[in-house]
């Protein structure tokens, strides 16, 4: 019976001691160079514009239209992407939204990828994929902000967690405190400290695309043929509607300024005052991530 236990404590200790080793053959601190960003062309489609990012970084050539309408379409995001590209940003399904890891790698693989959506991706895990050059796709909450998960259940009766300010970046970089991604909605590197990022981060359950180019497209995306399965016109219309010739233009009844309270967010607003978010978001010269705080007066008109 002794020497059964010290066997297991031998084994115990050599265990613990691999873990350690391999932990310490991970730089302190690792850079991917060449990944270009590019500012997303549509309210939604972060996702896909990491994705053109991503594959560019490998030498493919991947248009962010190109990939958004030929992501499937659906009110599950772990099944394809959710409503309307040009909507609104902020909203949960089964409102538009955008799509999860899961259909970004599957249409990454068609294209010859070894993609693989993760799902609770550790930061050792991450950090491995840092230093051997493998840049990865991650959800989080905005520009790294803190959100609050919620479960949602899609017409199929799949269940999922979703946040409000759903967004992706490209990790490119680490360091002993901070994070280096590429911004989907700017294009630009930016840097954040590793505890901020490990908070938004996990709102989505640390939901990640990993992989590589293996040079060979599958079998069935030799000639990808590319289905427009979301709105043909993807550009907000500028077009203002107007009153029957016959009738009066109404006087505007709404106010002026509104002062904003605890647990406003803009598009919510803009709701209320029968507005476009982004329209009021530009008269009140709010820029990304388009946070508003309480005891801001905000111009309505």
């Amino acid at each position: 019976m002794r020497r059964l236990l010290v066997f297991f404590l031998v084994l115990a200790i050599s265990a613990a001691t691999f873990d350690i080793g391999a932990a310490a053959d991970l730089p302190d601190s690792a850079y991917i160079q060449g990944l270009v960003g590019h500012p997303q062309s549509y309210s939604l489609s972060c996702e896909s514009r990491s994705a053109a990012d991503w594959a560019a970084y490998w030498g493919v050539n991947l248009s962010e239209s190109e990939f958004l309408v030929s992501l499937p379409r659906s009110d599950n995001p772990d099944a394809g992407f959710v409503g309307n590209p040009n909507h609104e940003w902020g909203s949960i399904p089964p409102n538009s939204y955008g799509v999860h890891a899961k259909p970004v790698a599957a249409l990454l693989r068609q294209y010859g990828f070894q993609a693989k959506e993760r799902h609770d991706m550790s930061w050792r895990s991450l950090r491995s994929e840092i230093a051997a050059g493998h840049p990865v796709i991650v959800w989080v909450i905005g520009q790294m902000l803190s959100g609050i998960p919620v479960e949602y259940t899609a017409s199929d009766g799949h269940k999922t967690t979703v946040a409000h300010f759903e967004h992706t970046m490209i990790v490119v970089g680490y360091g002993p405190e901070q994070v280096h991604l590429v911004d989907a909605y700017t294009g630009l590197p930016q840097t954040y400290r590793l505890v901020t990022f490990m908070a938004s981060w996990g709102v989505l359950g640390n939901m990640a695309v990993t992989g590589s180019w293996e040079g060979q497209p599958a079998a069935d995306a030799q000639d990808v043929e590319v289905v427009l399965r979301l709105p043909v016109v993807y550009r907000r219309s500028t077009t203002q509607k107007t009153q029957p010739a016959s009738t009066p233009p109404k006087k505007p009844t709404l106010p002026e300024t509104n002062l904003v309270q605890p647990g406003d967010y803009l598009t919510a607003l803009a709701r209320q005052f029968n507005l476009d978010w982004y329209d009021l978001a530009i008269l009140n010269g709010i820029g990304y991530p388009y946070i508003i705080y309480p005891g801001q007066v905000l111009r309505l008109r």
